[in-house]
């Protein structure tokens, strides 16, 4: 392969601040809003126009993982903190629904203005510098220790020194540049990607008794007609806090050739994206030709990026086995919980799940830090877990409180003057629970 060189050049330091947020999603929003609060002077840099990542951007659309899990009893809150904060906050503005069905759990699904507006108050009212528009590019090291971050957005190239970083890319993109070790699922392979949308003037009075078991045996029914290509076999359909609308996730992007798919490759990507659009008509039409209250649908908007269930996962000093979600393993350093099933989406294998009632497991502090890097805490979905319990722990109201522990993480580092991994991990926990994180 041909190569060209680039021309060497000075690259100006905009700023020098205590802490890097790379990533605006839930994590990010969670832990530069913490941070910033306790009074850490944060800059948090997003490729979008707007907060939310693959909740908002891939529109997920729901916030999951707040609650028990059973069949017999009723379900009870298992998660507050700062997942709580941000709920009460959409709740004030009529932007979510509240346990709303998910197989033996409940989830709660908003709307992404609201969303995107309740993240701009929480952060802009902490005082964090915001970066939109803005890539990660590169990290900027001394040894194994994170000093910078080069940035690239429409100023040009530029850096910024930090004494901190928190990677809630998503990706785990600055780790794994800085050099952190790091796995994809299992044996490589990840979870598909899903292009997400919204329909609007849906009859939910028709609908108002919709489930998803009923929709998934329809969908065998067209399946066979061999008139539409639905390559997922059990999609999922929620209402929305405006009342004509629904959240389709529906869609499963499969490579032609069988292939895993990376959200990690600009061509994956891209043919992910296609792909997901062409697909979305189809769902639309099987909707409005077979179930109850949707004949007069149309699709209102689609997600802005495809939605990313899987990628990179950091290893760290510890990584959450499939055994501890199975069997409610409970941490001492834990810092928040989860009943939320085991929900892999695969390609040709479908949706599977695997419920997990009566108890919950918790997420410690250590899968947040990286074993081969200094100065960086990973929040999110590129925490280290095993593939099945990564399929778990990925939800948003896990992610809000990863964040809400990285920021405080950094606040007693910085304080200290210490390393992330040499802080207290119940000083942090305590201080969790100050700000209504139930951990005991």
């Amino acid at each position: 392969m041909a190569s060209i060189k680039e021309s060497s050049r000075e690259i100006p330091v905009i700023k020098k601040v205590d802490l890097v947020v790379v990533g605006g999603g839930p994590a990010g929003v969670a832990a530069a809003t913490t941070a910033s609060e306790l009074g850490v002077d944060t800059l948090i840099i997003e490729k979008n126009g707007f907060f939310g990542g693959a909740n908002v951007a891939g529109y997920s659309g729901t916030i999951g993982g707040l609650y028990s899990s059973s069949v017999e009893n009723e379900l009870e809150q298992l998660v507050f903190g700062f997942a709580e904060r941000f709920a009460d906050k959409l709740r004030e503005k009529g932007g979510i629904l509240d346990k709303v069905p998910f197989g033996h759990t409940a989830l709660s699904p908003h709307d992404p203005l609201v969303w995107k507006e309740t993240a701009d108050e929480l952060v802009k009212n902490a005082g964090v510098d915001i970066l939109f528009h803005t890539m990660f590019v590169e990290p900027v090291m001394e040894g194994d220790c994170v000093k910078g971050v080069i940035l690239e957005n429409k100023d040009g190239r530029v850096a910024v020194e930090a004494d901190y970083f928190i990677d809630a890319s998503g990706d785990g993109d600055l780790a794994a540049k800085a050099g952190a070790s790091y796995k994809y699922g299992k044996e490589g392979d990840i979870q598909a990607m899903t292009m997400v949308f919204r329909l609007g003037n849906v009859n939910w009075a028709k609908a108002r008794d919709l489930k998803l078991e009923d929709v998934w045996k329809k969908l065998e029914e067209a399946d066979k007609t061999g008139k539409y290509n639905l390559p997922r076999k059990h999609p999922f359909i929620f209402p929305a806090p405006i009342a004509n609308q629904a959240v389709m996730n529906c869609t499963a992007v499969i490579a032609e050739d069988g292939r895993t798919l990376y959200p990690t490759k600009a061509e994956d990507l891209t043919y992910s994206e296609l792909e997901g659009r062409k697909q979305i008509r189809e769902y639309e039409r099987f909707v409005k030709d077979y179930v109850e209250g949707f004949k007069d649908a149309y699709v209102l908007d689609t997600a802005t990026q495809i939605g990313i269930r899987q990628s990179r996962s950091i290893e760290c000093k510890y990584t959450l086995k499939n055994d501890d979600v199975v069997n409610a393993r409970k941490f001492h350093t834990a810092i928040v919980r989860s009943a939320w099933p085991i929900e892999i989406h695969g390609g040709v294998d479908g949706v599977k799940i695997v419920n997990l009632d009566g108890d919950y497991y918790e997420i410690p502090f250590e899968v947040m830090i990286p074993k081969d890097i200094k100065g960086v805490l990973v929040a999110g979905r590129c925490i280290s877990a095993e593939h099945e319990a990564l399929a778990s722990a990925r939800v948003v109201a896990q992610c809000f409180e990863e964040g809400m522990a990285a920021g405080i993480a950094m606040y007693l580092a910085k304080e200290e003057r210490i390393e992330p991994d040499a802080v207290d991990p119940q000083q942090l926990i305590e201080m969790m629970k100050e700000r209504n994180s139930k951990l005991d």
